[in-house]
């Protein structure tokens, strides 16, 4: 039971990071517009804005289909990276500012505690 419970949260992390990845792989432009607007770090989001999808496609990839070495560090860089994204939204919401998740591309929702409560579950999920 164990065994299947792990596979299917494998299943979900890897398959959440693969989309998220995907969605917004094909426009860094409208991406680096979504980091920046967390106004955290701006001169960063264009950096970012190429870099994240291209790693959330290959972690999500490697926590999929990835030898066992190779899952757990993707499932590591994917906490890792759970916990950036929520401390970003956390300071968001903690300042007021009305800002789109950007979580999935265009098409994210704004952050809420819904987003928090969200990340926090795949932090969970990925440390598992």
């Amino acid at each position: 039971m164990k065994r299947w419970a792990l596979l299917a949260v494998r299943a979900l992390v890897g398959s959440v990071f693969l989309m998220a990845g995907a969605s917004k792989i094909g426009d860094p432009g409208a991406f680096a517009v979504a980091i920046s607007n967390y106004q955290l770090f701006p001169a960063w989001s264009p950096y970012l804005a190429v870099v994240l999808p291209p790693l959330e496609i290959v972690t999500g990839a490697a926590v999929l289909a990835g030898p066992a070495l190779w899952r757990r560090a993707a499932a590591l860089c994917i906490a890792g990276m759970m916990v950036m994204f929520t401390i970003a939204a956390g300071a968001a919401l903690a300042r007021g500012v009305d800002v789109a998740c950007g979580c999935f591309g265009a098409s994210s929702d704004g952050v809420g505690w819904t987003t928090i409560a969200r990340d926090v579950a795949l932090i969970v999920a990925a440390v598992a």
